[in-house]
């Protein structure tokens, strides 16, 4: 049978508070392309569909439309996990008109669903976190394990009990020990939204899961026909284990601009070699930094890249500060993000691209006007003395 794996949307996240639902939009399109040409029977989502747990309405309308035509309004099976970003129960509160779609939405850990139509196919047997799904008279084993937080499972780890990594191991294979209890001569698949330790993090993740702590060894992951990952904006690929991460469809930070965006499509036979499909994602609007030397060369540089699809920062280098004149005029190219002063070899607070210099009052103008020179603000004399002679001008 066959799947598409995806995951890690952040439907809603901005960055440096700009919005990226343009972007989305069109990784929305893409995906229903690839969906429409690929025909799988099962969409997986492995969790943060969105980047908060209160989204914008932008953001919700924009998820529920694209189910409605990726489910091809019944036809298709979708099963959805919450991550670590989502509000698991706003997310599943239209689990029951998203079932009429064939939209399979699971809230918590160990949550067994109704057997019964879903859409245009059938959910014939059912345990915790577990269902067998039969689309066009093929059988296939889904277990489902949202992120899976000490809150979620309503349980504490320490290594002098059992580890974390352990606990979800045992979770994980508790679900495929129940199935080959009841049918043994059937696919199976794991869905999760964990941190396999070892994976090459983004700077997305919480500083305690990449220190390991809350991570889960590959070796404690059951052996079944595929493992569809989610939580680390990366693709990556754990053949030994048929595990697998989508990675996020956009690039959400800089550092996310050394590897491609995808989708994976896995043509699953059970016991037999797994048949593996990487689709490369169009990069709508990559993230870059550039650095340049000089006022004069940031100037020339914002002007070339007016007109480029690219979310930009700016380091400068120079030996005097950035006038609000300046600062105005580079902030025409609407893509920069932050401009970044680099003096005498110390990087300075980046300087916000959304301040308008022009509403400072005169006392702020005189003190940016100050600066100018060497980059020092007026001492607190100067200052009293400024305003004392505009007074006395008055």
């Amino acid at each position: 049978m066959k799947i598409l794996h995806t995951s890690d949307w952040h439907l809603g996240k901005k960055l440096e508070g700009i919005k990226r639902i343009e972007e989305q939009s069109k990784f929305i399109n893409t995906l229903e392309k690839i969906v429409s040409n690929e025909e799988p029977k099962i969409i997986l989502i492995a969790g943060d569909i969105f980047d908060t747990p209160n989204p914008s309405s932008e953001a919700e309308t924009l998820f529920f439309n694209a189910l409605k035509k990726l489910s091809n309004y019944g036809k298709r099976a979708i099963i959805i996990i919450p991550g670590n970003h989502d509000s698991a129960e706003r997310l599943s509160a239209s689990k029951n008109l998203a079932r009429d779609f064939g939209i399979i939405i699971y809230e918590k850990p160990f949550e067994k669903k109704e057997i019964g139509t879903y859409g245009q196919f059938q959910i014939t047997y059912s345990t915790e976190g577990g269902i067998i799904l039969n689309i066009d008279n093929e059988e296939i084993f889904v277990y489902s394990l949202p992120y899976p937080s000490e809150l979620a499972l309503n349980e504490e780890f320490d290594d002098d009990n059992i580890s974390y990594s352990k606990r979800i191991g045992s979770i994980l294979q508790k679900g495929v020990d129940e199935i080959n209890n009841y049918k043994q001569d059937i696919c199976k698949i794991i869905m999760t939204h964990i941190f396999i330790t070892g994976s090459i993090g983004d700077g997305d993740e919480k500083a305690i899961e990449l220190g390991g702590a809350r991570g889960v060894f590959l070796e404690d992951l059951p052996k079944v026909d595929y493992i569809a990952l989610g939580h680390i904006h990366k693709p990556i690929k754990y053949n030994s284990k048929r595990a697998f991460y989508s990675g996020s469809p956009i690039e959400y930070r800089v550092s996310e601009n050394k590897y491609s965006k995808k989708v994976f499509i896995a043509d699953i036979i059970k016991n037999s070699q797994l048949n593996l499909k990487e689709i490369e994602l169009e990069n709508y609007k990559p993230i870059k930094n550039y650095e340049v030397n000089g006022i004069e060369k940031a100037l020339e540089l914002s002007h070339q890249l007016k007109n480029i699809e690219e979310w930009i920062y700016l380091k400068i280098h120079t030996d005097k500060y950035i006038s609000s004149r300046d600062i105005k005029e580079i902030r025409k190219n609407k893509n920069i993000l932050e401009i970044i002063p680099v003096m005498k070899g110390i990087e300075m607070d980046s300087i916000s691209t959304d301040i308008d210099y022009g509403d400072l009052d005169i006392k702020e103008s005189f003190i940016e006007f100050y600066k100018s020179f060497d980059g020092i603000e007026p001492k607190e004399e100067t200052l009293n003395l400024f305003i004392k002679i505009l007074e006395e001008d008055e």
